[in-house]
């Protein structure tokens, strides 16, 4: 009789029927069992930076957790298990963590390649048929920790590859080098699989990110108020740009205020800036909500200012509830992968205020606008659905 690896829970299905309550305090239990149809469990390793709260990371634990919930053996790797600096994703607790290192501090060089040794390591005792790593550096490690290794190899670029990789021709070449020794690729839009060369490029998937399920039971409230925004508050989300448009419609919607939801190091220079175009009582800065979905559900307009973005999640909750949306058209081609028409929501040029202005304008002042846009958006968002985008992961991950 064979078992499963598990932890943190009995996974052998004959103990269902027994009624025996088992706290195991996180302890690892290996048990290996053949799987009910007949085949051995498969098996992946995850890798990514840290969990620190962020788009990327929460789709790598959603996914973890999809494959988990599969009978899929689910092993994530960060470079550290817990970084107290900064807000962390719980991850579930069927899935085995292991980590590259007890901190972050240290020389860059050196860290590095401890990474890629040991990761290769790990590879190495858990011989999974597949390793998916996340984000510019992790997967620039994993190819290079998993070279000559019997293992599907996946990437998966997150963020606009100029911004991950770098622009230079030298730097292009090298990452469009490794990234042919991948076995594929998943992007995010066509746009950022135009940086890679066509042999990398055939070999890849376009999957969107999963939507939590809670944005689409959210009901809109039927008078709604408020423009909203939810993102980090850094550089490459151009708030100033929100706020400079908004300075601009304020008198004509004295009812709206501008809502700001998330938090970051600008906080307090762009709590300065609303302050000087004297809009300190109408841009509320409101941190972090648990429960954005609700905030979501109460707003008139979401409004989207980035200057470059992967596919933004925070885009895709808000037309998942079915919030009239405008967003910038950024780079690499996030928004226009999820705004395709006119009524799906608008779209403007990176930086013109001028054009985010109008934008805004167009669609407060328009009721039947709002109602029309926001039915389109939860048609178009079907294709954001949880289980429709983990199966096209699964599929592409063990094919």
């Amino acid at each position: 009789m064979k078992y499963l690896k598990v932890s943190g829970y009995i996974g052998y299905q004959k103990f269902c029927k027994y009624k025996a309550t088992i706290n195991f305090c996180q302890v690892e239990i290996l048990l290996w069992y053949r799987h009910f149809h007949g085949g051995y469990m498969k098996k992946i390793v995850l890798y990514i930076d840290t969990m620190n709260r962020g788009g990327a990371q929460r789709v790598m634990v959603n996914l973890a957790g999809y494959l988990a919930k599969e009978g899929i053996e689910t092993v994530l790797v960060t470079d550290v298990l817990y970084d107290e600096k900064r807000p962390q994703y719980d991850v579930p607790i069927n899935i085995r963590r292991k980590s590259l290192s007890d901190s972050l501090s240290g020389n860059p060089v050196k860290k590095n390649i401890n990474r890629i040794l040991g990761l290769r390591k790990i590879i190495k005792e858990e011989k999974p048929e597949t390793v998916l790593s996340f984000l510019g550096r992790p997967n620039i490690t994993m190819l290079l920790a998993a070279r000559g290794l019997n293992v599907r190899k996946i990437v998966s670029v997150r963020n606009d590859p100029h911004k991950e990789y770098g622009s230079s021709g030298l730097r292009q070449k090298f990452i469009g080098w490794l990234f042919q020794k991948a076995d594929g690729v998943v992007f995010q839009t066509k746009d950022a699989a135009q940086y890679f060369p066509e042999l990398v490029r055939k070999r890849s998937a376009i999957i969107l990110n999963p939507v939590d399920e809670k944005f689409f039971k959210a009901k809109r409230e039927s008078k709604t108020r408020n423009i909203i925004t939810v993102g980090r508050l850094e550089k490459q989300k151009n708030h100033k740009l929100l706020i400079s448009a908004f300075s601009k419609v304020a008198e004509d919607i004295p009812e709206d205020n501008l809502l700001i939801c998330g938090d970051g190091p600008l906080k307090e220079e762009l709590e300065l800036y609303a302050e000087n175009l004297s809009l300190n009582n109408r841009v509320v800065f409101k941190g972090n909500i648990p429960n954005i979905e609700e905030e979501l559900s109460r707003a008139s307009l979401f409004v989207l200012s980035s200057d470059w973005e992967g596919l933004p999640n925070a885009l895709m909750e808000a037309m998942a509830v079915g919030v009239p949306v405008v967003s910038t058209n950024c780079p690499c081609g996030g928004p226009r992968t999820l705004i395709r028409r006119n009524n799906e929501g608008i779209l403007v040029s990176c930086g013109d205020v001028d054009a985010m202005t109008s934008a805004i304008q167009i669609i407060m002042r328009d009721k039947k606008l709002q109602s029309e846009m926001s039915k389109h958006e939860k048609k178009r968002s079907e294709d954001f659905f949880p289980e429709k985008v983990f199966n096209q992961w699964k599929e592409y991950l063990f094919k």
